[in-house]
This record gives structure tokens, C-alpha cells and sequence, in this order.
């Protein structure tokens, strides 16, 4: 049996050993021993080198940040502030394009190349562009030209050392190719089939500017659609069909686009025509069929030059491919002028947004604004009603306080009537003390919002204070003093504080104002009736309920002090204790006559005033609101705040550009 490696090693280790004499059992455990202490790492194995935590990056870092070169930090940071603070007015993807190209100083160059059909014609006239005629056909030009038409994804072109097609990625397919023009001027460009009609929907060619790649959804078979932003866009249309689907898109380039960015051109085999006509501007003509001959007879013999020359320029080519390269150079601490002119596209439209949020508003303000003549009929309603309020007032207190009900409450009835007092006294204030008043006030508040001078936030809770939570009572300060009335009885026979004590608050000291935050009401008749009824009735029935104990107990009093002389003295007549007894009684009831009588015109007074008091600030307030409503609703606080924020991101923008032209 073939010994084990360990065994071996053991073997080896007693056999160069030169110790002394020892049995094999305790050689071989010595041996293992010793191998096991060998192989077991200590204890600084088990700490790995420190390394500076910056100096580890991994490959599957989200958002790790990248090294921007110093000249482009200041506007990749500004870049990144309007992404943050305007996001809802800018265009992300242009932006995270922006971004991705001041990340080198070499920023790749998106170039979009569209067309109304399959694509098929846009592939003829990249291949034409990124050709070399000093160089045979090339195994790229032919693989771009037998792609397969069927697939509907875009086929997006990069350098590379080899040919090599990609498509595993679901939206669009990828073809590395060493063509010199993409490598020297760091050049994508994107061949897709677009939709000129959706571009004519949107309104704008700066939309051209991102196409959007279709996707079908696996839930319902429809098709969405991902934005894919580029720096230029370059649109070919093929004869007369296709000038008439190309011409709503082209119309719309303005001079803030322009065609540095955006090139239509117009596939013909038509040699009249020019790139100076004025009847297909902004189309440049171009003719694919004359440009391959060209290359293909430049191919055949070097001279073939000349012929190749007159045929290139003849195609119209010329112009296209120089534009395919413009603002494509760029240097270590200069901007690509691509890039800078996508960013300040990218400014432009933040600023139209913005501007057009700013104009809504202002229409939106103007459209509110109430007329001179409304307000004046506003006013006259208020009068009208005020007039008929106190009217309501003088007359209904009247009638309650001649009524049978409250003649109830007379002095020399309270013996029976006292229990009677807070039913009357309540019954008074719900059915007579502005009832039709406090129903008005809910037509003025229609009438008012109607006309456009009651802010929308206050037009519930204003017209019904009944429906609202808010007590408009809650903010008068309670530790102020009662209001100061003037009574009909003299402040001697009956104290104020017997009736209300310091601590219970006036109903109104001041007219209420409206907060156009809704926090506030406009003063309610029915909360202020309500504040009466809780305020000034169980005063009313506890004065009562005293009255009545002191004049009992100093009859009882004088009773019982008469009953004691008649019987302790017996030269007390019957007579003479009797008087002592009626004058106790004349004098408890003429006490409970004055107090009572005084409390019943305190509390008629202070009913009569506290209404006309509620009256004076509903007016005031109407009128406040009539005065200073209808002005034009201010927008949102948070919106203006966020519209100006992004104004400052955007300037942050605009002079970051402005100090890398210095």
C-alpha cells in the first residue's frame, strides 16, 4: 500500500534526525506536530496590507465618482446643481450626456443619422462617409450593407481594432469598426429608422435631437420608448415622398438649433438641383448613387482622380461630410464645440420652461383680476345687508324682551322661575338675536366668492363657519380685560364681576381680519352666538341662584331673631318681633328686586352691544376682503420658490460657459 504524503514526510524527518533513541509512535506524533505548527499561520497572515480607502474602486461602484478634468470641473459641477435643483425643467438625458462628456477631454460626439424608411438608406450613406477611397472595400462596408433589415432595433456604429457586432443588448445593436474617421474624431453615430411624423407632433427640431429607441413590453405587446440623447442629428429623406414626411420636422429648426446641430438632406438623383435652391431650404441635396460611383472608380485606378473629384462634389457630399466632423476637435483645456453648443441648447430650453411657467402664472393673475364695478356692487350688498342686520337686531331684541317668556323673570317670580332662567335666556339668543342675519351672511359669502374676491381656499370655510373646526374666538388673548359697556343701572347696585369674572374673556375687543391662509375666519354670528351662550348665561343663572339663597336666608334670619325676642322678652309684643321679621323680609326682597333687575338689564345691554359689535366686524372684514381680494392669485410659495432656484442653477450655468470662453 503506496504510504500517504504525510508519511513520507515523516519518514524523511526521522531519518535525517540524529537524536537520540526514540520509539516510532512518539516519532511520528513529534513529526505531525511540528508540520501542523509549520503550515498554521500566525498571527500577522490573518491581517491583510492596509490600503488607503481611496485607493479601492470597484468595478460594480454605483454613481463612483469620476475624475473630471480640472478646466471642465466648475461646469460639471453647475451641470450637476441644475440637475438637482431643476430637474423638473430640464431634459435628464441631454443632461447626463452634457455630463458624460466633460468627464474627458476627448468627449465622444453622438451623432444621429435618421431617415423615414428602414434604415436601409441611412447605412448607404454612413458607409459612403466613413469610406476611404485610397483603401479597397472593406469587410465592415459590406457586413453594414447585408445587415439584416428585419430587425427593428437601431444599429449603433464605434471604433474598433476589429469588426465585431454586438447584440445583446434589447434596444439597439452595436457594430465595432475600424474606421479612421470615427477613431480620430471620436465619433458614435446612431442609424435608426425614425418617425418624422412624432417629431412633427412635438412641435420643436430640438427634439430631433433625442431619438428614442422603441422597446416592445413583455406584459401587453405595446411598444415604450427610451430616450437616447445625441450632439447632432442628421436626417435624410428619399425623393419627393419622403421630402413631404420631412419637411413639417425641418421646418421647425430655428436659428437656436440651427444646422450646425441639425442637417436635413435630401436624397435625389435630380442633377438640376443645388444646394443654393431656395425651393428645398433648409434640404441639401445629395445624390448617393453619383457618390459611390465616385469611390468605386477611385478604387479601380488612382486615375481615376480627377474623374472621382467631379463625381464627389457633383454628389453633394462634400458639404455633409464636413459636417459629420465639425466641432469635433477639441483639445486638453478647451470644450468641444459640440458639447458646448448641446449645453447651451440644454440652457436655452431650461430658460423657455421657466419662462413659460412665469407667463402662465402672469395670465393666470391677470385672468382673476375683479373689476372697479364689481367691488362697488360688492360693497353695495354689504351695506344692504349691514343696514338689514341692525335693524334685525334692534327690533327682534325688542319683541324678545317684551315677551311673556321674559317677563317670566321677574323679581318676585324667581322663587318658581329660577331653574327657568338658562332655557329663556338661551331660547332669546338662538330665536331672536340675528338669526336672519347669520343666514345672509352665507348668501353674501356666495355672491362674494361668485364675483372672484374670495380666494378659493376660503371659500368654505368662510361662506359656512358652522362646517369648519376652526374657532375664531381662539386667538383673542385670554387674559384681556372685558369690554367696557355702559349700563342703565349705576355701577353701585350691581358689581360687573358678580356676573362675569375677570378671567372670562370679551366676546370681541376688535374686529377679527381674514388670513388668506384660511387659518382665520371672517367672525361667525353663529360661533359668536355660541360664545354668548357659554360665556354669559351660566353667570346670568348663578347671580340669580345668590340672589335668590341671600334673600331666603336673610328673611329665614330675621325670622327666626324676631321668634327669639317674642319668646326670651316677654316685654316684646307680637308687633315688635313682627316688624323685626317684615323688615328682614322688605329688605331681602328689595335687595333681590335691585340685583335681579340690574342683572336683567346688564345682560339685555351686553347681548344688544355684543351684536352690534359682531355686526361692525363682519362689515369691516367683508368689505377688507371686497378691498383687497380679486387682485390675482398669487401662485404657489413653494413653485415660485423652486422656479427661482432653478434660475439661479441655470445661472450658475451660463457664467460657468461664459469663464471657460476667457
Amino acid at each position: 500500500m503506496p504510504s500517504s504524503p504525510a508519511l513520507r514526510s515523516t519518514r524523511s524527518i526521522v531519518l535525517k534526525s540524529t537524536d537520540p533513541y526514540v520509539c516510532p509512535t512518539c516519532r511520528f506524533r513529534n513529526a505531525t506536530n511540528s508540520l501542523r505548527r509549520r503550515n498554521k499561520p500566525g498571527p500577522r497572515s490573518f491581517a491583510p496590507a492596509r490600503r488607503a480607502a481611496s485607493t479601492i474602486t470597484s468595478v460594480t461602484t454605483v454613481n463612483a465618482k469620476t475624475a473630471v478634468p480640472h478646466a471642465f470641473r466648475e461646469l460639471h459641477d453647475a451641470l450637476n446643481v441644475l440637475q438637482r435643483e431643476a430637474a423638473v425643467y430640464t431634459n435628464l438625458s441631454q443632461l447626463q450626456l452634457a455630463l458624460r462628456g466633460l468627464e474627458s477631454e476627448n468627449g465622444v460626439t453622438r451623432i444621429a443619422a435618421l431617415d423615414g424608411l428602414d434604415g436601409r438608406p441611412t447605412r448607404r450613406l454612413v458607409k459612403v462617409l466613413l469610406a476611404d477611397p485610397l483603401a479597397p472595400e472593406s469587410e465592415w462596408e459590406q457586413q453594414l450593407s447585408g445587415l439584416d433589415d428585419g430587425d427593428g432595433r437601431a444599429l449603433l456604429l464605434r471604433y474598433g481594432e476589429k469588426l465585431e457586432l454586438e447584440q445583446r443588448y434589447p434596444l439597439v445593436r452595436t457594430l465595432y469598426l475600424p474606421s479612421m474617421i470615427l477613431h480620430n474624431h471620436n465619433l458614435e453615430i446612431l442609424i435608426q429608422a425614425a418617425n418624422t411624423q412624432a417629431e412633427e407632433q412635438e412641435g420643436t427640431a430640438q427634439t430631433l435631437l433625442v431619438p428614442g429607441l422603441e422597446t416592445p413590453s413583455s406584459s401587453n405587446g405595446r411598444f415604450s420608448t427610451i430616450a437616447y440623447p445625441v450632439h447632432k442629428a442628421l436626417i435624410l429623406a428619399q425623393g419627393l415622398v419622403g421630402v413631404r414626411a420631412l419637411l413639417p420636422s425641418t421646418s421647425a429648426i430655428d436659428s437656436k438649433v440651427g444646422e450646425n446641430m441639425v442637417l436635413a438632406v435630401i436624397n435625389t438623383s435630380w442633377g438640376s438641383l443645388s444646394s443654393d435652391n431656395e425651393v428645398l431650404h433648409p434640404l441639401h441635396p445629395i445624390n448617393l448613387d453619383r457618390a459611390e460611383e465616385a469611390i468605386a472608380t477611385f478604387r479601380r485606378s488612382l486615375d481615376n482622380s480627377f474623374n472621382y473629384e467631379h463625381a464627389w462634389f457633383e454628389s453633394g457630399l462634400p458639404r455633409v461630410s464636413a459636417w459629420l466632423v465639425e466641432g469635433t476637435e477639441g483639445s486638453p483645456a478647451i470644450l468641444k464645440p459640440t458639447i458646448r453648443r448641446l449645453i447651451e441648447i440644454l440652457a436655452a430650453n431650461v430658460e423657455s420652461a421657466i419662462g413659460q411657467d412665469d407667463a402662465q402664472e402672469s395670465v393666470k393673475r391677470a385672468a382673476s383680476v375683479v373689476s372697479t364695478s364689481t367691488r362697488e356692487l360688492m360693497n353695495g350688498f354689504i351695506a344692504n345687508w349691514a343696514e338689514a342686520a341692525h335693524t334685525e337686531l334692534r327690533n327682534q331684541l325688542d319683541i324678545a324682551f317684551a315677551s311673556k317668556d321674559w317677563r317670566k323673570l321677574t323679581w318676585w317670580k324667581l322663587a318658581w322661575r329660577v331653574d327657568d332662567v338658562t332655557y329663556i335666556t338661551s331660547d332669546i339668543l338662538r330665536q331672536s338675536w340675528l338669526v336672519n342675519a347669520d343666514r345672509g351672511i352665507l348668501y353674501l359669502a356666495g355672491r362674494v366668492e361668485q364675483a372672484g374676491l374670495l380666494p378659493s381656499s376660503l371659500a368654505r370655510t368662510s361662506g359656512d363657519p358652522r362646517t369648519s373646526d376652526t374657532n375664531p374666538y381662539d386667538n383673542i388673548n385670554k387674559s384681556s380685560e372685558p369690554s367696557s359697556l355702559t349700563f342703565a343701572r349705576k355701577p353701585e347696585e350691581i358689581m360687573f364681576s358678580d356676573m362675569f369674572p375677570p378671567s372670562t374673556p370679551s366676546p370681541i375687543t376688535h374686529p377679527l381680519s381674514l388670513s388668506t391662509s384660511a387659518t382665520h375666519l371672517i367672525p361667525s354670528i353663529a360661533h359668536h352666538r355660541q360664545f354668548l351662550l357659554s360665556t354669559t348665561i351660566p353667570p346670568l343663572q348663578s347671580v340669580c341662584q345668590r340672589l335668590l339663597l341671600h334673600a331666603l336666608s336673610t328673611t329665614l334670619l330675621t325670622s327666626s331673631l324676631s321668634a327669639l325676642m317674642y319668646v326670651s322678652i316677654s316685654a316684646t309684643s307680637i308687633y315688635e318681633a313682627g316688624g323685626i321679621a317684615a323688615l328682614g323680609a322688605v329688605y331681602s326682597m328689595r335687595r333681590l328686586q335691585k340685583r335681579w333687575g340690574g342683572a336683567r338689564e346688564m345682560w339685555m345691554e351686553m347681548v344688544k352691544e355684543e351684536g352690534r359689535k359682531v355686526l361692525r366686524a363682519v362689515e369691516e372684514d367683508w368689505r377688507s376682503v371686497i378691498r383687497n381680494g380679486g387682485m390675482g392669485e398669487a401662485g404657489d410659495e413653494s413653485v415660485r420658490r423652486e422656479r427661482e432656484t432653478a434660475r439661479e442653477a441655470l445661472k450658475g450655468v451660463q457664467e460657468a460657459l461664459e469663464r471657460m470662453e476667457r
